[in-house]
């Protein structure tokens, strides 16, 4: 007996709306003894609609049919984020990229089934936080030697170098997210964007070092020059890596399947196998503020000193929390992505959807303004 059904093909559309065309079912009865032209036959059409659950009992068993082998397939349309007609994350040739991104995307369709309205980009929130941060903290460095400063230590001046560091981390930042969706440019701008972090990493410890050590008071050049190092060797290895894998290879689709909320898709280079080891050293190099937290209390009082450190404690603890969200929950996007999640994170006006990625800009701002204040706290009571 052979049995061969054109049913339900159970793939990973299967919480998306589809068209469903009418499909048949059948069953071929036959044996070794029966000719296999004849075969007898019966079949009826699915019904047809666009939920989840018009495909009845076919749909129902199919799982139960894939498990013993009986080959299960359907002709269905399934809407993805990635469609030309759904795609609203790249640009169109001949349209200015920065325009696009943080004012009027412009597809020549529209999008009545997008969270960023018919004009808008998953990119632009996240571009408008840290090119509005940067602007801040380079007043801020500008104005700092003149209003803040009493006396030009190198504690201070190395205080003011952190806040154009950061400045430059967040314009570098802007400058990525308003090119990603070129793939040829975002290869580039990413490097930049990844150089501008280990930078501000690296000008950070030195200047944390500096603090508590008074302006290097009684401080070994090797102590001092430990963070800046590991920065570095960071940047470079990560920078030849991705400067040798070919473009075509990094380069992928986040998003881009079966959805219900469309516009949250977009494409961005990865680090692939070596994803794991830029998150970790990532990590390690936020952290390692905390070498310094015996010198503090040392130079410090104790009150002062545990102000500080808590100070700082929160900062981390604010980093930590936006990866988090932004790497492994992917909080609200997935939920989004399901016609689920927070709707207030959606704006169709702007055409700005508060993503996982532009939610972790939102905090390293918090967390870069908390370090801030913490340095200048620290500064105060020397």
């Amino acid at each position: 007996m052979k049995f061969d059904l054109s049913a339900i093909n159970l793939n990973e559309c299967s919480r998306c709306d589809y068209e469903s065309a009418p499909s048949s079912v059948a069953l071929n009865l036959g044996s070794q003894s029966m000719s296999s032209a004849s075969p007898f036959t019966f079949s009826f059409a699915a019904p047809s609609s666009s939920s989840s659950s018009g495909t009845g009992l076919v749909r129902r068993f199919a799982p139960v049919l894939s498990r013993i082998g009986i080959a299960s397939e359907v002709e269905k349309k399934c809407s993805r984020g990635d469609d030309p007609e759904n795609d609203q994350f790249t640009i169109q040739p001949g349209r200015s990229m920065c325009w696009a991104v943080l004012w009027k995307n412009d597809t020549g369709r529209k999008h009545p089934g997008s969270l960023l309205g018919d004009y808008g980009h998953i990119e632009r929130l996240s571009s408008w936080v840290h090119l509005i941060s940067g602007i801040v903290f380079a007043i801020y460095a500008i104005l700092r030697p003149f209003v803040i400063t009493k006396e030009h230590t190198i504690a201070e001046s190395m205080t003011t170098a952190v806040a154009w560091s950061v400045a430059f981390a967040f314009i570098s930042s802007t400058i990525y997210h308003i090119t990603s969706p070129s793939k040829r440019l975002a290869r580039w701008t990413r490097q930049l964007d990844y150089a501008a972090i280990y930078l501000g990493l690296a000008v950070g410890s030195v200047a944390d070092f500096a603090i508590a050590t008074r302006s290097f008071q009684n401080t070994s050049i090797l102590a001092v020059l430990d963070g800046p190092l590991a920065c570095v060797l960071v940047a470079i290895f990560f920078f030849v890596r991705r400067s040798i894998l070919p473009s075509d290879d990094t380069w992928d689709t986040f998003l881009g399947g079966c959805t219900l909320s469309f516009g949250l898709m977009r494409k961005t280079h990865l680090d692939l196998g070596h994803t794991g080891a830029r998150q970790a050293t990532s990590f390690l190099l936020s952290i390692a503020y905390f070498t310094t937290v015996p010198l503090l209390f040392d130079n410090f009082g104790t009150t002062e000193a545990a102000t500080i450190f808590v100070l700082e404690l929160g900062c981390l603890g604010i980093l930590v929390a936006g990866m988090l969200l932004d790497n492994h929950l992917v909080y609200p996007d997935v939920a989004l992505s399901e016609g689920k999640g927070p709707r207030f994170l959606v704006c169709k006006g702007c055409g700005c959807v508060g993503s996982s990625h532009a939610l972790w800009h939102i905090l390293t701002v918090i967390a870069a303004l908390k370090c801030q204040a913490s340095r200048e706290y620290a500064l105060s009571l020397q």
